[in-house]
């Protein structure tokens, strides 16, 4: 019996993806300086707007579950939104605004919805502006750094959003139809939520505790 308790103790340690480990980054250069429209206000017009998050700021591979973004005013806002994310080897302050040269590896579109709704909190830590992606995005800092891609379009309010200054964690670059073109070493700051990746060696110890509790009721049944 005490054999058996063992070994279901033990796969308690190492089952993956369990809902506790959860957990967010906050990427931002140095904390909030200003509230600006873009992408995310109605003067931005029909916008695509990228933004690349240092790999340093991860410390292993991970699950991208969501982002989140700090608005000025507690307001209803809609928007038809795209996301999508890819790695790049662009650093953070070289995006262009030429954005399909940002990248080389094909965007994965992790959120999509036309009809995109949510009441929001304003204040500069509020981050109420939240986005769970349908597809969560797997993603390994050793192959790069992180790139947002979001394309957006029929926004109801001119609101503006919480940025950093320039810095070394993030950046952005955008075509707007308001504001034109343009690229800067300044970016929105992100709550990023995800999941750690279990490393390989966590699925053989999952493996040998299962074979040894599989052997442990065998032996209890004979």
């Amino acid at each position: 019996m005490k054999k058996c308790l063992l070994a279901i103790a033990l796969l308690a340690t190492v089952l993956p993806f369990n809902a506790a480990f959860a957990d967010t980054i906050l990427a931002e250069n140095g904390g909030h300086v200003a509230f600006n429209q873009i992408p995310f206000g109605s003067d931005s017009g029909d916008s695509r707007y990228q933004e690349v998050y240092s790999s340093s700021l991860f410390s292993g591979p991970v699950k991208i579950t969501s982002l989140a973004f700090s608005p000025q005013d507690s307001i209803l806002y809609s928007a038809n939104v795209d996301l999508r994310m890819t790695v790049t080897n662009v650093g953070v302050g070289n995006l262009t605004s030429d954005l399909d040269s940002n990248f080389t590896i094909p965007l994965t579109t992790v959120f999509s919805n036309p009809n995109f709704s949510q009441n929001l909190t304003g204040g500069s830590e509020s981050f109420s502006l939240v986005f769970n992606f349908t597809t969560p995005f797997i993603y390994d800092p050793a192959q790069g750094n992180l790139l947002l891609d979001l394309a957006i379009s029929d926004q109801n309010v001119a609101e503006a959003f919480s940025r950093s200054g320039d810095g070394p964690n993030i950046s952005r670059a955008y075509n707007t139809a308001g504001f034109g073109d343009g690229a800067d070493g300044v970016g929105l700051r992100t709550l990023i939520g995800f999941e750690p990746v279990p490393e390989p060696g966590t699925f053989v110890l999952l493996g040998s505790g299962l074979l040894g509790l599989a052997g442990t009721l065998r032996r209890k049944l004979m």
